[in-house]
């Protein structure tokens, strides 16, 4: 294929970011730079002014932290996957040729480009690249089902695709249009795979560009830089949208509180479209460190990998944590001590992991949508607990009217900014979704919190229709759809229940269809067209009716409260 195939339609020239049509032109900028003084001075009871400590910088972001860092510290190791590295220095050497490759190839400022591919170099230089340009990407699981896919691709409206030849496969195939530019990542240059499936490869469009590609001025901190999809509860799922400042204003505050050290060498095994892994990369880029990224999670090897590249931090979310700690003790005393920044703490475990393996556990509290709103400090984490408000952050706890509840009493937290680039720009073409979300000039989280007398916050559960499983946001309504679509099932519930490794299973309850006898690991299989694995139910239960409200809605509450039937089948292994 040459290159005319593969060049994009000519749009704006790259270096003038043009206004990018969010479907947000009639919402309001809620408390963008910061307090308003139009906003209701209503600070809540969980603000306390005595402990503001404002220092962000609302102009730094990645791409101008790692050129800095190329001039700086060109040599020093930045990244390692697998053995495979790079320095500040190269590694913004290549994400500027391979920026320069995909502007000559037609990718625009403001276009959207999907990458879905496991971790590696080529994926960071991917990411990075597409942001110099001034374009806008968005990742999304390797697991990633077709429907899913088909409706992020059309939603974004993209143009650009990056991914492993087999993922290229599967994205061309959901596409609800013809996908103008797919470039393959880790396949080498002139690649007869990429060649096959029409597509050019990264080391193709670094290699067009030579050794000095014409320079491009990164973007400022204010403008879209990724569009990132969390679960819906209602509805298909919604892109967030990040601006570059998020990541490094997140960066910041993860520093600030967790207390991490400049040059610090950071563990992470979690994907790079997970805004946890992208945060560790950022964090060690801010911290002029180096990080370590993981392909997958081995809840055998994870420490051994800590040891091994001499780990300062490492994140983790609740059931890794679980895991680790059901493996053998080792022998012999940890190397040194260290932090592990996460969520989702399984408190009955948390102090003994900590002595076992000489660490402090930190939980943080956050979202896609706002970055950061409560986390712990080493030393005082208080186990079950997810810390206390940060200083850049207002909040209260309320009740359903909105109205503050008292200490220990358990309500929905809301929030606001006191400093820029700390939450998203918005849902991407939803205004009315984010309107309701910013309802009152709060950000209404959806989940429920109680404040202890000691100031800090207990997550209780959630108030909207998600269920959190192994780190992920799972949707409910998902769920539901994709087990709708088989003719067996009449009506269908998903709920979360505890799961003995932290944070929730799913459960899905049916109603069979008349004169069906429904065979529940069929129905799991025919779902798995559908869903990412880590949103299939572990539970299945056949039930002859589902409750209902009024409206004849099933209602959710009352199948939460009733719990699964004897009868509930576990479809997946016994963990031990």
């Amino acid at each position: 294929m040459d290159g005319s195939d593969r060049r994009l339609a000519r749009g704006p020239q790259a270096g003038v970011h043009p206004r990018v049509d969010t479907g947000l032109s009639h919402a309001p900028d809620p408390l963008v730079g910061g307090h308003s003084a139009s906003v209701d001075e209503h600070p809540g009871p969980l603000r306390d002014p005595r402990r503001v400590n404002i220092d962000l910088d609302p102009t730094e972001t990645p791409l101008r932290d790692l050129r800095a860092a190329a001039t700086s510290d060109p040599d020093r190791t930045f990244i390692d996957i697998a053995g495979a590295t790079l320095s500040y220095g190269e590694l913004w050497d290549e994400t500027r040729r391979a920026a320069a490759g995909l502007r000559d190839a037609g990718l625009r400022p403001g276009d959207r480009a999907v990458i879905m591919a496991p971790n590696s170099i080529e994926v960071l230089v991917a990411w990075f690249a597409v942001q110099l340009v001034g374009a806008v990407d968005a990742p999304v699981s390797v697991e990633a089902p077709g429907p899913y896919l088909a409706h992020v691709l059309g939603d974004l409206e993209a143009r650009v695709a990056f991914g492993t030849p087999e993922t290229l496969e599967v994205l061309r195939a959901a596409a609800p249009t013809e996908l103008e530019l797919l470039v393959a990542v880790d396949e080498p240059a002139g690649s007869t795979r990429a060649g096959d499936l029409g597509s050019t490869t990264l080391r193709d469009l670094v290699a067009a560009a030579g050794h000095e590609p014409d320079e491009l001025e990164p973007p400022q901190a204010a403008e879209l830089g990724t569009i990132m999809y969390s679960s819906g509860t209602t509805g298909p799922s919604k892109g967030v949208m990040l601006s570059h400042g998020y990541y490094s204003t997140l960066a910041r505050v993860h520093a600030t509180f967790a207390r991490l050290s400049r040059g610090a060498r950071i563990y992470c095994t979690q994907p790079l479209c997970h805004i946890d892994a992208r945060s560790a990369v950022i964090d060690a880029l801010h911290l002029r460190g180096q990080i370590v990224l993981g392909t997958r999670f081995s809840a055998s090897g994870f420490w051994d990998e800590v040891e091994k590249n001499d780990i300062d931090v490492f994140f983790y979310v609740g059931t890794m944590i679980h895991l680790i700690f059901k493996q053998p003790i080792r022998a012999g005393a940890p190397t040194r001590r260290r932090v592990g920044l996460g969520s989702a703490t399984p408190a009955s475990i948390h102090r003994e992991f900590e002595r076992r393996f000489d660490v402090d556990l930190v939980e943080g509290y956050g979202m896609t949508e706002f970055g950061i709103m409560a986390g712990q400090t080493p030393g005082r984490a208080l186990p079950g607990t997810v810390g206390e408000v940060v200083d850049w952050v207002e909040a209260r706890i309320v009740d359903s009217s909105d109205q503050d509840v008292e200490d220990g009493q358990s309500g929905e937290l809301l929030v606001r900014p006191r400093a820029q680039h700390l939450h998203m720009l918005g849902y991407w073409r939803r205004p009315e979704a984010t309107v309701e979300a910013w309802r009152g000039l709060w950000f209404h989280t959806g989940d429920v919190l109680r404040r202890q007398p000691n100031g800090a916050l207990e997550y209780v559960g959630r108030t909207k229709d998600s269920i959190r499983r192994r780190g992920e946001n799972v949707s409910a309504w998902e769920v539901e759809e994709a087990a709708a679509r088989h003719p067996g099932v009449l009506e269908a519930a998903a709920i979360g229940v505890p799961s003995e490794l932290g944070e929730e299973d799913v459960a899905l309850v049916v109603v069979a269809s008349p004169g069906i006898a429904l065979d529940v690991r069929e129905l799991r299989e025919r779902m798995s067209d559908d869903l990412p694995r880590y949103a299939l139910p572990r539970y299945v239960d056949v039930v002859s009716e589902l409750p209902k409200t009024p409206s004849e809605r099933v209602a959710k509450g009352a199948v939460r409260e009733r719990g699964l039937s004897a009868g509930a089948v576990d479809l997946e292994p016994r963990r031990t």
